[in-house]
């Protein structure tokens, strides 16, 4: 797993620095700063599927997404 920068389009209104990693099957987000946020896997073959909402004061936070069934394209931020 490779961790790679989350795009400028999902994160920077805010004061949050992000990066993701997916494997497989399944991956993480990890932010730094603060920011209201969840991380996003985005499967193959079904719906994306989402992490716990994350209310980050300051700090460097990292939430797992839940697993796809068959093959994960990417993991990514959404700000809320």
């Amino acid at each position: 797993m490779a961790a790679s920068p989350a795009s400028a389009g999902e994160v920077g209104a805010q004061a949050l620095s992000c990066k993701t990693s997916a494997g497989s099957t399944g991956g993480w987000a990890e932010c730094t700063g603060s920011g209201k946020w969840r991380a996003k896997a985005v499967c193959d073959f079904e719906a994306d599927l989402y992490s716990q909402r994350v209310d980050q004061k300051s700090r460097t936070v990292r939430v797992y997404v839940p697993d796809c069934t068959f093959n994960i394209e990417k993991a990514a931020v959404e700000l809320l």
